[in-house]
């Protein structure tokens, strides 16, 4: 069942506007941070969020006087932030299979004073953005949305201008995949 956000997640959203921000100063201004944080959230801990947000905000720059109004402006921000994250991911699994290189579990700064303890939620978590990482698109943006963002399916369906039936279907094949992905890993244990 679908539990209402709660306020203070509200508040964090971005308003649902069908008219475009005046300038591409404004668009900026009040919607950057909500693509950093979408950008996060969709790209993991390896994408380069400064470099996604600078991306999408060049598409912005070019496409703002095309924005027609016919959906909100939110929606339109997603949906360029989900193709940039896609793309910068395209392009860092290329360099890893070019290089035959990972970056190492070292480079994460560590703020725990166990490393036993500090090894092993690295370890959870590069399992977690590995698991996430295999699901296609659709499955990955919506599992985001819900499970790490804290987004209802309505407020998903809004914002990716889906069916709420067709969010629902999406999450319930998301969590069974990124399940049967993340079990996968663990027993090769691949960390």
């Amino acid at each position: 069942m679908d539990t209402p956000m709660p306020l203070l997640m509200q508040a964090t959203l971005v308003p649902a506007t069908f008219s475009p921000p005046a300038s591409f100063q404004e668009a900026y201004r009040d919607h950057a941070q909500t693509a950093a944080r979408w950008a996060r959230q969709l790209g993991g801990s390896d994408i380069d969020v400064e470099d996604v947000v600078q991306e999408v905000f060049l598409v912005v720059s070019q496409r703002l006087s095309s924005f027609r109004g016919e959906a909100r402006f939110s929606s339109w921000l997603f949906e360029i932030t989900r193709k940039t994250v896609a793309n910068h991911r395209r392009r860092q699994r290329w360099r890893f299979w070019r290089s035959g290189n990972e970056e190492s579990l070292s480079s994460t700064p560590s703020h725990e004073f166990d490393p036993a303890a500090e090894l092993e939620r690295r370890q959870t978590v590069t399992l977690f953005y590995r698991a996430l990482d295999r699901l296609p698109d659709k499955y990955r943006t919506v599992l985001v949305l819900y499970e790490i963002e804290g987004l209802s399916t309505q407020a998903i369906a809004d914002l990716q201008e889906l069916n709420l039936s067709t969010v629902k279907v999406q999450l319930s094949r998301a969590r069974e995949r990124f399940l049967k992905q993340y079990q996968g890993l663990m027993k090769r244990g691949k960390p």
